[in-house]
């Protein structure tokens, strides 16, 4: 949930922090969806009335929906920013339910929650938002959990397919023989071994918030791996090519009354009814044409034949088609994964300290023996000091039910990119993907960007928040001209590139709106509003640093330099690997058993309620 708080957080200019914790007192983070005593409803407890005055369709599906997490939490930071979030929170907050006792209850939640260390925030949310490590059809539970998700449930969130196991520090995942095992996360490999005579042939990749993933018994690891070639730019090359939406402030509270209190079940419960649970996949059927939608709040189950008439018909399609999704040929990775031509990228050793981008080709699975079939050994070790082997196996779940469930987005669509796009907000753009955000940037007008830089976005060399800080830019109507990434960087910045740019993790701005920073500084410039815009973003997407000629009195993260009279640098934290200082802070974060007593935790907490079909509080959306 963290992402989504966040990016209506920044959109609608309140503490994300505050919607976390209303979010909780609502509705226990989804696992309580009973209708108030008022008739209250959804994820944030909206009245009808007031849910039809500010509902926001934030998801891109066409409905704007209180049962939809997106679009539920979208609406309350709208509905808070109408009400004077940014000048009075504690107004907003009770103006949101005319009550004093729940003005301090969010006020104290929202402090506990924004308590939690950043560094923790951002391991989890690294562990959890990864691709599956075998990139065609796998299986990574035995035959009698696999016998389990055929069943029919009835009454159930079936959500996780199978159960955690705390003493568990290995998953085996079986596919076919010459399966490819790919990156699950954009990292750096720390360990290459052959012929081991306990993990086999492994590989070891830690992501940039200092989690590692093994991967062992793998049946070959490639010598070589594809990366962009080098491209030398000169300082005359590159000098030649070189708010948020108001509202009507409420005239009523947004929630009201009190809910039936939900059944809270003990953890053995919990992890008996997710061994018996089966994986969910979307079908979003298209909304009527009427204004109000009504349809049952159901999940539809993995069907064990999806090729059958009936099956085909009512899901099977989509499981059909997300079981054939691999990497098929070496051409389909180059384009695909890395969107590099033939004539674009070299191949070097994949060997210890090599930078590889998330879906990279590690290994192959290899042959089955007389006893198991064919299969690769994965594990996982959290960033921490001296962090243990966790259980994979709840998120390898989480993995897979990102991809089905669609919580961010319209489910089998990309609203944002392609023909029909629509122009996305800035809270949409906050949770596109990096595959989204590199399509998006690629193509948006709004936005230019040096010839040698286009190459680093396309091989996957920059980090999401950057992406995500460019397109953020262009929906604040600030159309930024990027003119330094990754490729031709210097030392000393002398070209106008700084060296941060080789982690990938900083971005330099020379234009906004076709007008230079250079001569364009001081109160009430073009620089100025930009950086003021850049001060709004919070949690993981707030910058370590925004550079130029300018600081901000109380703003820590600007600074000013004398040297960057000609251009905007702004600066995340680069990969864990290259910083001794931030590999320090995550060593302290938790000690070893408390990730094990973390992760079981996890694993027996009830899944919230994400519905497949729009409820029948559900409007259309009036945006085209």
């Amino acid at each position: 949930m963290l992402p989504i708080y966040q990016a209506a957080g920044i959109e609608y200019d309140v503490p994300w922090q505050v919607l976390a914790a209303i979010n909780e007192i609502e509705t226990d983070y989804g696992r309580n969806l009973s209708v108030s005593s008022a008739g209250a409803v959804g994820w944030m407890q909206f009245l009808p009335a007031t849910w039809k005055q500010y509902s926001v369709d934030a998801n891109g599906d066409g409905v704007a929906d209180p049962y939809n997490p997106v679009d539920a939490i979208f609406t309350a930071a709208r509905y808070l920013h109408a009400d004077g979030a940014s000048k009075s929170i504690s107004q907003a907050i009770f103006g949101y339910n005319h009550a004093a006792w729940y003005v301090q209850s969010v006020l104290l939640r929202a402090k506990l929650i924004g308590g939690m260390p950043d560094q923790l925030i951002g391991a989890l949310t690294g562990l959890v938002q990864g691709h599956f490590p075998v990139a065609a059809p796998a299986k990574y539970a035995d035959d009698a959990v696999e016998r389990l998700a055929t069943r029919r449930i009835h009454g159930a969130n079936a959500a996780v397919p199978i159960a955690s196991n705390p003493s568990s520090k290995s998953t085996d995942i079986f596919a076919k023989q010459n399966a490819p095992v790919i990156a699950v996360n954009d990292g750096k490999i720390v360990k290459v071994g052959r012929n081991d005579p306990t993990l086999g042939n492994y590989v070891e990749l830690q992501d940039e918030t200092g989690n590692v993933y093994t991967y062992s018994k793998l049946g070959s690891i490639p010598k070589l791996y594809p990366v962009p070639k080098p491209v030398k730019l000169t300082a005359a090359d590159l000098a030649k090519e070189l708010s948020a939406p108001s509202s009507p402030k409420p005239s009523g509270p947004a929630t009201a009354g009190s809910q039936q209190t939900a059944p809270t079940p003990s953890a053995r419960k919990a992890a008996s009814e997710a061994r018996n649970a089966p994986i969910s996949l979307p079908v979003t059927p298209a909304p009527a044409s009427n204004t109000t939608i009504s349809a049952p709040m159901v999940k539809e189950r993995l069907f064990a034949n999806p090729s059958r008439p009936g099956s085909y018909a009512a899901g099977g399609a989509l499981q059909l088609k997300n079981a054939t999704a691999e990497i098929t040929s070496f051409q389909n990775y180059f384009s695909d994964v890395l969107h590099l031509g033939r004539n674009q990228y070299t191949l070097q050793p994949l060997k210890q300290g090599a930078i590889v981008v998330a879906g990279t080709i590690l290994g192959r699975i290899g042959a089955g023996s007389s006893t198991t079939a064919s299969h690769l050994q994965f594990m996982i070790r959290p960033a921490g000091n001296k962090a243990p082997q966790i259980d994979p196996k709840p998120i390898l779940d989480g993995w897979k039910l990102l991809e089905a469930t669609a919580v961010y987005r319209a489910s089998g669509v990309d609203p944002f990119f392609g023909p029909g796009a629509k122009n996305p907000t800035v809270g949409q753009v906050l949770l596109m993907s990096k595959e989204q955000l590199t399509n998006r940037i690629l193509s948006d007008p709004h936005v230019q960007i040096y010839a040698c830089g286009r190459r680093d976005i396309q091989a996957g060399l920059i980090d999401r928040r950057v992406l995500a800080t460019i397109e953020f830019l262009a929906a604040s109507g600030l159309n930024p001209y990027v003119s330094g990434l990754e490729c031709g960087h210097s030392l000393t910045g002398a070209n106008g590139v700084d060296a941060a740019g080789a982690t990938g993790s900083s971005v330099d701005i020379s234009k906004i709106n076709n007008v230079p920073i250079l001569g364009h500084e001081g109160g009430g410039s073009i620089t100025d509003i930009t950086i003021r815009r850049l001060l709004t973003l919070q949690g993981a997407m707030k910058p370590d640093e925004i550079v130029s000629t300018m600081s901000y009195k109380g703003q820590s993260n600007t600074l000013a330099l004398p040297d960057h009279s000609n251009r905007i640098q702004v600066t995340f934290t680069p990969l864990f690997g290259t910083n001794k200082k931030l590999s320090q802070e995550i060593k302290s974060i938790l000690q070893p058993g408390q990730w094990i007593q973390l992760i079981n935790r996890i694993s027996q907490i009830p899944e919230p309620v994400v519905p497949i079909a729009p409820s029948k509080y559900a409007i259309r959306s009036s945006t085209p």
